[in-house]
């Protein structure tokens, strides 16, 4: 053999020798280990040495039996791992009999195959009387037996599952039918065609991808070995562009050679006519949308990159200015590349409104939650394609009754997808035609809309609560304005009783006059002032820098003129204390604890309210010698409002008394012993 072909036949088997070891190196990447596996890697290791002997051989221009016995061995391991998938084949949901009967059914079919290629094989390899045409011989049965069990392997995987072995089928079946044509070709005329020899290298290293396109679309063999979409994509769009430019180029050196004079006119202009059509083509959005759909369709077994999709999905539901109506029609539209979309919500009287629009019409119509279509994405979570709902509807007819609006008829939309939140349609978005995939629409497609459509649902769920939280706590605030006012006014009654008791025995007394229109005065002052905190919406009051020296003498004194037992007497360790407080809100609060004490406290009992002064904070304790309240009670119950320990009130005093000393930054402590009394302990810090 001439140097030259030498050379090319160490470069065609080192070439295969690589893109096995390659294809090995990836398998390795995979946990799973099963019988078919193993087998698999052992095929593609045998396949590398195999290679490499015979890109040794012929660099070192020796031949050695060693090439013929890997050969061999090659020969086994993929007949092995063929065996062991038509195995697993036979067995899919039949018992071990069934299985049993179709591995004898395919090892008679190739023994019959084999017996009659053998007669007629043997007749011509006996007239060689050489050991290389038994070796032919044996190549031509491996070839033979290899084609009948790949053939016998299609067949019997069941047909929704032939996309996963489809190129792996092929591969196989290319590598046995050359070799056949090889060796039957040897074997008639006493001679290897060294042409046919020296292409095998590069024959059997094309056959590669597409096994490995099979180990990658088929869930149990694929290895972890991952490659992005978008490094397949970007690499894709570089190759067909690096195959764009060579052939324009080649057609650009042919033109400058023969076009005589015009030669290198033409050729610059072929150039830059090249150069403009390949960057019109790389940004144009539609091309890039098929290359994508072309990428996932051929080299992954899903149609999404889930990942991207959900990262994708997540950043434009969650960040950006716009309102949430509008990025959930676009989180749900991105998926399949809609130009536009509507949303749909339920309203509160038993109907949908479209609430918002992106790039279509904001219609005005409503849609009945009772009315048919409503019905039918809600019971079945359908995601209703419109044009395959005209052209096949036996479809959806087969799942239930389904009637279009005339809205989304005159309209004429793509999908419909329903919102659902927990098993309730809470709206559905309304798609525009996508024209790269509207023919391409599946069921991959529908279970991702789903999915993300469920994620929008308890977004905007979670909206709508956070809506009516919102408004439940303006009510609370105003409904706890409200129970103070209603707890202030009682005290107000209970001053303006007494004072009609009084009346008829008292009325010509002038001292008694005299404290009536204090008395109604101070009523009045403190009506409006509630009137004012009503009126604000708020439970805010304006505070000041008052004394609380005066401020408890004249709580003292207005005691002291109600018919209630015991009178409190005051003591106050220094002449002034400035606290800065709203002075009617805190008279009101001191006293609503001397009111409690003397409710709790016997007539000949003893209430006492001393101040003093502690670490730059006034102290202030209001004690009595009541009944007292048991420290289960105080720990429990007593801050808790409409709790009480009377008989009658509403339990709202010891409440309030306490957010307005917190609001104040004070502190407020209890200490009382059942049947000895009760002292409350409150601290304000110093103005």
């Amino acid at each position: 053999i001439c140097p030259d072909k030498m050379a090319i036949e160490s470069i065609s088997h080192t070439v295969s020798a690589f893109v096995y070891l390659v294809f090995f190196a990836v398998l390795l990447t995979d946990k799973h280990r099963g019988r078919t596996k193993q087998l698999l890697l052992a095929s593609a290791l045998a396949s590398a040495v195999w290679s490499v002997s015979i890109a040794a051989q012929s660099l070192m221009n020796s031949y050695y039996p060693g090439s013929q016995i890997f050969e061999v061995i090659k020969n086994l391991t993929w007949l092995l791992f063929i065996l062991s998938m038509l195995t697993a084949a036979y067995s899919q949901g039949v018992s071990v009999a069934q299985t049993r009967r179709g591995l004898i059914r395919t090892g008679l079919i190739v023994v019959a195959v084999l017996t009659i290629m053998l007669y007629g094989l043997l007749q011509i390899s006996l007239r060689t009387e050489n050991e290389t045409g038994m070796m032919i011989v044996l190549m031509l049965l491996f070839a033979v037996t290899g084609i009948v069990l790949v053939e016998q392997l299609y067949r019997n995987v069941p047909a929704e599952q032939r996309w996963a072995i489809k190129y792996l089928c092929i591969g196989l079946m290319g590598s046995y039918i050359y070799n056949f044509y090889m060796y039957s070709d040897a074997l008639l005329y006493q001679r290897i065609d060294p042409v046919l020899w020296q292409t095998r290298g590069f024959v059997e290293a094309v056959l590669v991808p597409l096994i490995a396109v099979s180990v990658s679309k088929d869930p149990l063999w694929s290895p972890e070995f991952f490659i992005s979409r978008r490094v397949v994509f970007h690499t894709t769009t570089l190759l067909a562009s690096a195959v764009y430019l060579l052939i324009m180029g080649i057609a650009g050196y042919y033109v400058k050679e023969f076009g005589g004079s015009w030669g290198p006119v033409v050729q610059a202009f072929l150039l830059f006519f090249t150069i403009i059509v390949l960057v019109l083509v790389l940004t144009s959005r539609r091309t890039r949308a098929k290359l994508k759909v072309f990428v996932s369709k051929h080299f992954y077994p899903y149609k999404y990159d889930y990942r991207e999709e959900w990262l994708r999905f997540i950043r434009t539901i969650s960040f950006g200015d716009e309102h949430l109506y509008r990025k959930t029609i676009k989180s749900i539209a991105q998926i399949i590349d809609s130009p536009g979309g509507m949303l749909w919500l339920r309203q509160e009287r038993g109907f949908f409104k479209c609430v918002d629009a992106w790039q279509m019409p904001l219609l005005k119509v409503r849609e009945p939650a009772g009315g048919s279509m409503a019905r039918f994405i809600e019971d079945h979570e359908f995601v209703v394609c419109v044009d395959e709902l005209n052209t096949e509807p036996e479809v959806y007819s087969r799942v239930g009754k389904l009637e279009l609006p005339t809205w989304v008829n005159e309209l004429s939309p793509w999908l419909i997808v329903p919102l659902i939140h927990i098993n309730k349609l809470i709206g559905f978005v309304v798609l525009e035609h996508s024209e790269i995939r509207r023919l391409n629409f599946n069921w991959e497609d529908s279970d991702l809309l789903k999915t993300a459509a469920r994620q929008v649902a308890s977004y905007l769920e979670q909206q709508k609560a956070s809506i009516a939280l919102a408004e439940a706590r303006q009510f609370e605030q105003f409904n706890k304005i409200s129970t103070y006012i209603v707890h202030d006014i009682k005290n107000l009654v209970a001053q303006l009783s007494l004072i009609m008791t009084n009346a008829e025995k008292h009325k010509h007394n002038p001292l008694f006059m005299e404290d009536v229109i204090g008395t109604v005065g101070n009523t009045v002052n403190k009506m409006n002032k509630m009137l004012e905190i009503v009126s604000s919406k708020s439970s805010s009051t304006k505070s000041s820098r008052i004394d609380l020296i005066p401020l408890l003498e004249e709580l003292v004194r207005m005691r002291q003129q109600t018919e209630f037992k015991p009178v409190p007497v005051l003591a106050c360790e220094t002449d002034t204390c400035y606290v800065k407080a709203d002075k009617v809100r805190l008279l009101s609060t001191f006293g609503h604890l001397v009111q409690n004490a003397q409710d709790a406290t016997p007539d000949h009992g003893d209430i006492r309210i001393t101040q003093s002064v502690e670490d730059g904070q006034v102290v202030l304790k209001f004690s009595d010698t009541g009944h007292g309240m048991d420290q289960a009670f105080i720990e429990t119950q007593l801050f808790k409002p409409f709790k009480s320990t009377k008989g009658e009130g509403m339990g709202i005093g010891v409440y309030e008394t306490k957010q307005i000393i917190l609001a104040l930054g004070g502190s407020i402590d209890v200490h009382s012993t059942p049947g000895k009394g009760t002292c409350f302990r409150i601290k304000l810090p110093i103005a």
